[in-house]
């Protein structure tokens, strides 16, 4: 931990301050260094050094409200004679850049009012010069005109020379008043971004200041932790498969963000677990027990691809890979650099990670995975088949995590990954190379036939090959399953046999299909049942 390298070495808090707040203390003692920082699911802890120079021997500093107060703890107490912690509301004043733009906003907005005001009195005037009321000049507009003819023709060539003057001045008026609006959106439009921007990036809680002082025995180096809620990770992988060989490139990330207002970078931990805010023994309770109705709880389900019985196939006639893999650069691979322990997992990436809360993925490690691709079609559920990596040796290093998919050079989705747990199926995806449909079962009447307290049923599948090359491909269905005693199943027909038939009747079959060609699987069944009863199906 002691080898966290700051480029930006001093981190100066009192510029978040400065950007957000008035009134806080801008001294030396206000910047500490970032010496670590350790990242949690949720949460993070900072350790920050500080070096106590002051003559009276006293020192201080600030941390963004990103933080709580107390968590935050020296961890060179022994030279600390004296330690206070406070938190603080402080006044919030926006930027000087924020400031500029809204007088910017401001004086377009005074323009637009007086341009606004202009056409107004402009339209006005017209519509006093429409009518030669008023002309005779005895204040009275609305008194008859009663002038000469000479004095009237006067007054009207006056009249509409000044509206023809008004007229050119309103058109002048209402171009500028059309530009100026333009001018007054854009600045908005400019402000708004600034100041979401700003807000968005403010720290976590930006009305409030964690306040640290205290006096030391001489003059030394000192080293505090302080945590935050504003902070988390997550694993994310990069996954890109070869078909042919199965062969798995992974690159393991740490998905992470801070809200502090402190920018970090160096070499950054990453913990599995997170801290428990308290700690008490486990006990155990009573165990009660009572009566209930008597009632079936067991549903039918797919077969995941997690519990398959899938030893390994390969897949003949794969499509040849984009862009094959090459086995040097395989082994050349630097795995990600993890600490394990009895109650947590910690991993370790360089990196910079800003403190506005944007996601940064920090590259953790790459290493190679060993798997077996399984075409597998489960007709019920989708017309195209899923291209399964099978891999039964799980790298110690790999976490839970989320992880972008892509087969021979192509993207195909995204994915959960459990983490190092014994064996693990990855869906990478889906083909349409192998297509699958499934039809209910039409007996010679036409029909399936339903009797008083009996069923015949079923169903075919069909399974198609767009392989270059006979392939072997896992096809999944199920028939139903019986809950109570009184419901019997009788199997007619199942061709050909499943190659495998679990204790919940779903079927598993393993064919080998040739380029163009489309195999018949036929299941045929019967259900017995009280005549006066009605069947219920369940997933």
């Amino acid at each position: 931990m002691c080898g966290f390298s700051v480029p930006r070495n001093v981190i100066v808090l009192v510029c978040v301050f400065l950007l957000f707040f008035t009134g806080a203390r801008a001294s030396a003692d206000s910047a500490p260094v970032v010496r670590s920082v350790d990242f949690y699911p949720s949460g993070a802890k900072f350790t920050f050094q500080m070096d106590t120079d002051n003559a009276d021997k006293s020192f201080e500093f600030d941390l963004p409200g990103a933080f709580t107060g107390e968590s935050v703890r020296c961890l060179t107490l022994v030279k600390v004679t004296s330690l206070k912690v406070d938190t603080i509301s402080v006044k919030q004043s926006p930027p000087d850049e924020l400031l500029a733009l809204k007088k910017n906003v401001d004086e377009a907005a005074r323009e637009v009012s007086l341009l606004d005001g202009r056409k107004a009195a402009l339209t006005r005037a017209l519509e006093m010069l429409s009518t030669p009321s008023g002309a005779s000049g005895d204040g009275n507009e609305n008194a008859p005109y009663s002038g000469t003819l000479a004095d009237y023709l006067e007054y009207v060539a006056n009249s509409r020379k000044m509206q023809t003057d008004i007229y050119a001045e309103l058109v002048d008026v209402g171009m500028s008043l059309l530009k100026a609006q333009e001018v007054l959106n854009e600045r908005r439009e400019e402000y708004e971004i600034l100041r979401s921007e700003i807000e968005r990036k403010k720290p976590q809680t930006p009305g409030a200041v964690i306040k640290v002082r205290g006096t030391v025995s001489s003059p030394t180096r000192l080293l505090f932790e302080a945590r935050t809620p504003a902070a988390g990770w997550d694993v994310g992988y990069e996954m890109e498969m070869d078909s042919a060989s199965g062969d798995i490139a992974a690159k393991m990330s740490a998905v992470v963000w801070q809200k502090t207002g402190v920018n970090v970078s160096g070499t950054l931990s990453f913990h599995t677990r997170q801290p428990s805010s308290s700690v008490s023994p486990p006990e155990i309770l009573p165990l009660t027990v009572a009566i209930r109705a008597l009632q079936s709880d067991k549903k039918l389900s797919f077969a995941t691809f997690s519990d398959l019985p899938l030893p390994g196939y390969s897949i003949a006639g794969a499509p040849a890979a984009m862009a094959p893999m090459d086995s040097e650069y395989i082994e050349a691979l630097a795995p990600p650099a993890s600490i394990s322990t009895i109650s947590n997992v910690t991993v370790q990436g360089k990196g910079e990670v800003d403190g506005d809360g944007n996601q940064t993925r920090i590259n953790l490690g790459e290493f190679p995975i060993k798997s077996v691709p399984v075409i597998i079609s489960i007709p019920e559920r989708n017309r195209e088949a899923w291209i399964v990596a099978s891999v039964d040796e799980v790298p110690p290093s790999l976490l839970p995590g989320t992880a972008e998919l892509s087969v021979d050079g192509a993207s195909t989705g995204r994915t959960v990954i459990p983490g190092a747990a014994g064996q693990i199926r990855v869906p990478f995806g889906m083909t349409s190379r192998i297509t699958a449909k499934k039809e209910p079962f039409v007996s010679a009447s036409g029909s399936s036939w339903t009797g008083k307290g009996v069923r015949s049923d079923g169903y075919t599948l069909e399974v198609t090959s767009g392989m270059t090359a006979e392939s072997e491909i896992t096809v999944l269905d199920r028939i139903p399953i019986p809950t109570i005693d009184k419901v019997v199943l009788e199997v007619k027909k199942i061709d050909p046999e499943p190659s495998e038939r679990d204790r919940e009747n779903r079927l598993v079959w393993r064919l080998n299909i040739k380029p163009g060609e489309t195999k018949k699987i036929t299941v045929e069944y019967t259900l017995r049942y009280p005549g006066d009863e009605t069947l219920e199906y369940g997933n």
